[in-house]
C-alpha cells in the first residue's frame, strides 16, 4: 500500500496531499470525495459495469440457499430472544472507523465509504456503539445487564483463499454490558449467559457436543485472580462441558482478562465454531470505568454448513 501510495503521489506532484485533505473538517471531506466517486463514475459504461462486476469479489453472491440461510438466522434469534437477549435489526453502514479506532483491525481491511461511513465489518462494535450511545443519553441503564443480539452479512477487505473463506458472510453476535458492582460478580453473569446461549444451540445440532477453551489475557490485575475465578465460575456451570485453559494468549490485546473459543465435535471432526470475550470499547467511549462489555459471535455461513 505504502508503495502505491508514493507512487501516485508522485503522478499527482504533491506528496502532502493525503495531509492536507484528512486535515479538512468532515463536510468538506466528504464534498471532496463525493465529487472524486461522481467524477470517476460518469466516465463508466453499462459494459463497464458488467466488466466490474465480474471482476469484483465483494459483489459475487453467497453461494448459500438464501431460505436455508433466513430459517437459520430465524433460529438464532428466536433462541436469543427465548433467553432475554434483545434482537436488533443493524444498518449495513457503519460510521468511519468503528473497528479500526479500537484497534481491531486496519482500516485498509474494511469497506470505507463517503458520508463519514464504512460499510459494516463487525456487527458487535456496532451495537457496542449502540449501547454506548443510549448509556450516554440516558436511555439505557446498564445497572441490569444489557444484552442485545443481530444476525447481518458483513463484508471484509482480506484477501482470503480457500474454501470456506468468503468477502462477504454472515455473523450472528450477542454484546453485553453491565455495571462494575464488585467481586467480578457483573462479569460472571455476562460470561455465564453467553455461554449458556451456545450451549443450548448446538446441543440442537445431531450428533455433536461441544467444548470450550478459555484463553488468559492481560486486562484485570493478575493478583485480583480474575481469570482463576472466571474459570471456577465456568466449571461449575457447565459441569458436563470439558474446559480446557490457555495460558499463552495474555500478550493479546484484543480481549480483556478472559476470551472463549467453542469447539463443536461434529462426527468425527472438531471445529472452532464461537469466539467471545471482554472488551473495553463501551468504558472507553462513555469515559465510565465500572462499564463492562462482553462480546462473541459465530459464522453463520460455517455454522449452515454444518446443519446442511
Amino acid at each position: 500500500m505504502n508503495v502505491a501510495i508514493t507512487r501516485i503521489l508522485n503522478i499527482l506532484g504533491d506528496v502532502k496531499i493525503v495531509d492536507k485533505i484528512v486535515n479538512l473538517n468532515n463536510s468538506d471531506i466528504n464534498s471532496f470525495l463525493l465529487s472524486v466517486f461522481q467524477s470517476a463514475v460518469a466516465k463508466k459504461t453499462p459494459q463497464n459495469m458488467l466488466a466490474a462486476f465480474s471482476t469484483n469479489r465483494f459483489t459475487s453472491p453467497s453461494q448459500f440457499d438464501p431460505i436455508a440461510f433466513h430459517n437459520l438466522e430465524v433460529k438464532l434469534l428466536s433462541l436469543s430472544e427465548k433467553l432475554g437477549i434483545k434482537n436488533l435489526l443493524l444498518s449495513p453502514s457503519a460510521p468511519l472507523g468503528s473497528c479500526s479506532v479500537f484497534g481491531c483491525v486496519n482500516q485498509n481491511n474494511v469497506i470505507s465509504a463517503s458520508r463519514g461511513t464504512e460499510t459494516l465489518s463487525d456487527p458487535s462494535n456496532m451495537i457496542a456503539i449502540i449501547i454506548a450511545d443510549g448509556l450516554k443519553k440516558k436511555t439505557l441503564c446498564n445497572e441490569d445487564a444489557i444484552h442485545y443480539a443481530t444476525t447481518t452479512r458483513v463484508v471484509r477487505a482480506q484477501a482470503f483463499e480457500g474454501e470456506g473463506f468468503y468477502a462477504h458472510f454472515g455473523i450472528f453476535c450477542i454484546v453485553s454490558s453491565g455495571k462494575d458492582k464488585g467481586s467480578y460478580s457483573c462479569e460472571s453473569k455476562l460470561l455465564i449467559k453467553h455461554l449458556n446461549y451456545y450451549k443450548d444451540l448446538f446441543t440442537n445440532i445431531e450428533n455433536s457436543k461441544i467444548s470450550i477453551c478459555l484463553r488468559k489475557r492481560g486486562g484485570y490485575p493478575a493478583r485480583d485472580g480474575f481469570f482463576e475465578k472466571m474459570t471456577a465460575i465456568v466449571k461449575s456451570s457447565l459441569p458436563e462441558t470439558q474446559i480446557t485453559i490457555d495460558l499463552n494468549s495474555e500478550d493479546n490485546a484484543y480481549y480483556k482478562g478472559i476470551n472463549f473459543k467453542i469447539y463443536l465435535h461434529h462426527n468425527d471432526d472438531v471445529i472452532e465454531i464461537a469466539d467471545g470475550g471482554f472488551v473495553n470499547w463501551i468504558s472507553e467511549m462513555t469515559g465510565n470505568k465500572k462499564n463492562r462489555c462482553l462480546i462473541s459471535g459465530v459464522g453463520i455461513d460455517r455454522l449452515l454448513t454444518l446443519e446442511e
